[in-house]
């Protein structure tokens, strides 16, 4: 994923933090910073910043490998319902993949995505780890 410097920069935060969009119509929440819900269409809306934990709702595994990206192997995406009660797609990471199991509390952390090259520029994003209390 090759972005130029100033698109990342302006895409920072999307990458760097959730936000969730709260409908004051219906009460519904969903994914993303929107200007009208998805649900009931009311342009009544506010953003939310998320506790960041949820639960693990479903999962994949998977082992297709693209070159440069062998240090990420297996890469496990998943789909966390947060418990303010939005549904979001992500990555799983510091888990072995046989302790994965649906039901998993989990946690969102900033983590490395990729880079450009030894020296260039490193992409960071949101990850979820399994969560560990304290």
């Amino acid at each position: 994923m090759k972005l130029s410097i100033s698109i990342h920069w302006r895409r920072k935060e999307t990458h760097y933090r959730l936000a969730l969009t709260k409908c004051r119509a219906c009460g519904r929440v969903s994914f993303g910073e929107r200007k009208v819900c998805p649900y009931c269409g009311s342009k009544d809306v506010t953003t939310l910043i998320p506790s960041g934990t949820g639960t693990l709702l479903s999962y994949s595994v998977s082992y297709f490998r693209r070159e440069g990206d062998e240090e990420f192997l297996p890469r496990i995406t998943c789909l966390v319902k947060l418990d303010e009660g939005a549904i979001v797609p992500g990555e799983l990471v510091d888990v072995d993949p046989d302790e994965v199991y649906i039901g998993m509390k989990v946690e969102a952390v900033l983590r490395r995505y990729s880079s450009d090259d030894p020296y260039g520029l490193i992409y960071y994003g949101l990850k979820f780890i399994p969560f560990l209390k304290g």
